[in-house]
């Protein structure tokens, strides 16, 4: 694979059933500050360069966390992972065409952003 095709961003993603039972766990029990939040999606600072995703919408609660990558090229790196057998969905959130979900036959997931939305967010 094309070293320059994705990029780990070091964000763990994780779901929970809805957005009140996350503010309950994540900021009064754990005291974490939220950071952004987009759609059903909320981010929480663990430290530097790693971000802990939250999907608060209840769509995916009970899914296990997957590993968050960006790609310059999110199309190329679609076409990787079909290649390979995945499964590969758009985003649940954020615009068209800002990333994908890659399912492994085994069960492994991977979102996908693309990196010029992820720069977007940081300013």
């Amino acid at each position: 694979m094309d070293a320059n095709l994705l990029r780990f961003e070091g964000v763990i993603g994780y779901a929970t059933a809805d957005s009140e039972e996350a503010a309950h766990f994540f900021e009064h029990t754990l005291g974490l500050e939220p950071g952004a939040e987009d759609g059903g999606m909320r981010f929480y600072a663990l430290s530097e360069g790693v971000t802990l995703t939250v999907d608060v919408s209840g769509g995916m609660a009970g899914q296990p966390p997957y590993l968050l990558f960006s790609s310059p090229r999110v199309v190329e790196a679609a076409e990787h992972f079909l290649q390979r057998g995945c499964q590969v969905r758009e985003l649940p959130w954020g615009p068209d065409g800002a990333g994908f979900l890659a399912r492994s036959p085994e069960g492994h997931t991977v979102a996908v952003v693309d990196e010029a939305a992820l720069e977007d967010e940081g300013q």
